[in-house]
């Protein structure tokens, strides 16, 4: 084999045919560039003469630095009879192949976490990311990247360079910059299937997520001007990042707040309060003053038809499947058509005197106002009398015995129950108007049908059903209602106007407004027991509706019921792995039973038995 070393002009070569890198040749080719500019050319080319033009050699290995080359020349930053040192062989044609086989064959490539130790030497001499990027032809954000990485604990680098830690899982430490709780998590979760998602939870616990409700509200820019930091994490783009003062994020927020309670303030009411988050509980106790409706203006009527129009369209696509981006426009949609019917509503002065407003958060930052809520003790300035007292005449005339009276009028009401069960129409409106005028109105005062309708408040067993997807869907939908209804005394004429569908659907909203299948101690379970098999009638599927998560079941229950539910749901050799604190335990089996359609006993479409009964009541207990 014959072996020379020469410098030949880079205009006399050409990559071989023969050279075994096909796939990916052209990857990195700017990289390369950049750093042989940088660098020089750190290794030879292997050439051999070409057999059909003089003074032309092909590049056998180094068909990738022969293109890095070029482009170069390309960008001006080489000329085209550069010298390039290359090692010339003069072998049989047969054996050139293997010669690019050997070359690129016993390439290694380096590891990620020498890569990082060499950029943080590099950042430690004074060179910026640009530079550095610059100079190996990547991007800025790649080295920070890299960076943050070999800002590990060494103990968890360590890990990754044994395989003992996957690369996911490296990123997700870098959240935080405190090797003592990087190795706590690890320590507690010591398994290469811990979820990174699982990773960034632990160590974020005492910050604040950068799309909390207060952190959209305040804004990030404003959060960092008040002197707020903000710790980004750099492998995932998408969030952003975790604020790490949570007592400013909620005094900014409350500040905000309080300024928009004062432009509320000025529209009249009687008293304006605020939440950052809304407590559906207490909003269930306030009454509600009655708005009258107005024409919107034409151009504002056009953009509500349009806004309309385009949510249902969206609706029908989320029927299909997921779509964070239709999801998205839907909830700008339902904020902006939200604001157009406020347009409508006036406020009588009476309304404004003795009623108020709350204004909260929504769970995507924008705020709600909740108008026209009345007080208990503020209820008798609304009211209204809806019936005269007679008062007898005093004219001499004897007034009929009690007895008489009530044998009357038993008559009476015998003969409008005969009237009435000949008319379903009427006696649907009539139903309607009781549940309506208690469920809406507040009125549970008893009139002539002895209906008596009542409404579980589910927001005192649960903190979170009311923003929960069934709950949301049913507020917005008696938001809706509550908007088409009239004034009390005008009920009866607008009831026994309204569509037989209209009113069957009415009906059907306010049945299901006075539904109570909730257990509770110290109760019969007949109630529950029959909500059950209410759902098994109806189709119920609560794995639709709701899902296990940390905060609204896994931290509320024991440890051995954590290792039974991912025992159920997943298998026994995954419940074997939990093991340490309970709300570390309740983390990783929230991420287990993400994948799956588990539920625990009581959310299943059967009627629990007297055992799974006593459980219930056990851990409620």
């Amino acid at each position: 084999m014959s072996t020379s070393l020469k410098m030949i002009p880079l205009s006399q070569l050409q990559r071989s045919k023969i050279n075994v890198r096909k796939t990916g040749a052209s990857a990195g080719i700017k990289g390369l560039a950049a750093s042989i500019h940088a660098h020089g050319l750190l290794e030879n080319l292997v050439v051999s003469p070409a057999s059909d033009k003089k003074s032309v050699f092909d590049v056998i290995a180094g068909g990738r630095r022969l293109a890095a080359l070029q482009l170069l020349v390309k960008q001006k930053k080489l000329k085209r009879d550069h010298p390039v040192p290359c090692q010339i062989r003069k072998v049989a044609e047969a054996e050139l192949t293997e010669l690019s086989l050997a070359e690129n064959f016993a390439q290694m490539p380096l590891h990620p976490a020498d890569q990082y130790d060499a950029f943080a030497l590099l950042s430690a001499e004074g060179r910026s990311a640009d530079e550095i990027g610059a100079r190996f032809g990547v991007t800025a954000t790649f080295v920070a990247q890299r960076l943050k990485l070999a800002a590990v604990s060494p103990k968890l680098l360590a890990l990754y360079r044994q395989n003992l830690l996957k690369l996911e899982q490296l990123m997700a430490f870098t959240v935080s910059d405190d090797h003592a709780a990087q190795e706590a998590v690890w320590a507690r979760y010591p398994s290469p299937d811990l979820a990174p998602d699982s990773i960034r939870e632990q160590l974020t616990r005492t910050r604040v997520n950068g799309r909390d409700r207060r952190a959209v509200f305040v804004g990030i820019e404003a959060y960092e001007r008040a002197g707020g930091a903000v710790d980004r994490d750099l492998f995932a783009p998408d969030q952003v990042g975790y604020l790490a003062d949570s007592q400013l994020i909620d005094r900014l927020a409350q500040e905000k707040l309080e300024a928009l309670a004062r432009d509320i303030q000025a529209e009249g009411w009687k008293w304006v309060e605020t939440a950052i988050e809304p407590d559906f509980d207490r909003l269930s106790r306030f009454g509600r003053a009655r708005p009258v409706e107005r024409p919107l203006i034409t151009s504002d009527r056009k953009l509500l038809s349009r806004l309309a129009a385009r949510y249902d369209e969206l609706t029908a696509e989320l029927e299909e499947g997921d779509k964070p981006e239709a999801e998205r426009e839907l909830d700008a949609l339902s904020d902006r058509i939200t604001c157009l019917q406020e347009k409508q509503l006036a406020w009588s002065k009476d309304a404004l005197a003795g009623s108020g407003a709350l204004v909260c958060l929504k769970s995507n930052g924008t705020p709600r106002v909740h108008r026209g809520l009345v007080k208990p003790e503020d209820r008798r300035v609304l009211e209204r009398a809806e019936e005269i007292l007679s008062k007898p005449a005093e004219n001499g005339k004897q007034a009929l015995s009690d007895a008489v009276l009530s044998d009357l009028t038993a008559h009476r009401t015998a003969a409008l129950r005969e009237v009435l069960a000949s008319q379903p129409e009427a006696a649907l409106t009539a139903l309607l108007e009781v549940m309506v005028t208690a469920l809406f109105f507040g009125d549970l005062r008893s009139g002539c049908i002895a209906v008596r309708v009542s409404t579980a408040s589910l927001d005192r067993y649960s903190k979170t059903v009311g923003e929960s997807k069934p709950g949301s869907a049913f507020a917005a939908r008696h938001a809706r209602w509550q908007k088409r209804l009239p004034a009390p005394n005008e009920l009866w004429q607008w009831l026994g106007k309204l569509k037989a569908a209209d009113g069957f659907t009415l009906l059907a909203h306010c049945v299901a407004l006075t539904i109570d299948g909730v257990r509770v101690p110290h109760r019969s379970s007949s109630m529950a027991d029959d909500a059950v098999r209410l759902g098994d009638a109806l189709g119920l599927d609560m794995a639709k509706w709701w899902r296990p998560t940390a905060d609204n079941f896994l931290n509320r229950i024991t440890k051995a019921q954590i290792v039974e539910a991912v025992t159920e749901g997943i298998s026994a050799a995954e419940a074997h792995r939990l093991h340490g604190k309970k709300e570390d335990m309740a983390a990783k089996a929230e991420a287990l039973l993400a994948k799956t359609t588990w539920l625990p006993a009581p959310l299943r479409d059967v009627v629990p038995s007297s055992a799974e009964t006593a459980e219930i009541k056990e851990t409620a207990e």
